[in-house]
């Protein structure tokens, strides 16, 4: 095992919503999630139309969560907000496999 080689427990919770949340303004726990997951979502988020604003924090490196806060303008409810930002970072993963998948069926029956 290395130095900084560390065993982390899995989360209890998968995803919560955290105390002091309002409609628009919100801050979700993701278990077992990291910067992985994080700067992805927070892209798509910060292109969505209602969102303010949009960061994630990882508090601990030995915690098994990620905290993602988002502000979406007057009147939107952040977690519609989040649903939809997390669709669409489905699509992109599914179009980014699918290019690959092609690419990699190209590269293969040219060799």
């Amino acid at each position: 095992m290395a130095v900084n080689e560390h065993k982390t427990l899995p989360a209890d919770i998968r995803f919560q919503k955290l105390q002091g949340s309002t409609i628009d303004s919100c801050t979700f726990s993701f278990g077992d999630e990291d910067h992985t997951l994080g700067n992805a979502l927070r892209h798509v988020l910060m292109q969505q139309a209602k969102t303010e604003l949009c960061g994630y924090s990882v508090p601990h490196p030995t915690e098994p969560y990620m905290h993602v806060r988002l502000q979406t303008i007057q009147g939107s409810d952040a977690t519609e907000v989040l649903k939809d930002g997390l669709n669409d970072l489905a699509k992109i993963c599914d179009t980014l496999t699918d290019k690959f998948d092609k690419a990699l069926n190209d590269f293969e029956s040219s060799a």
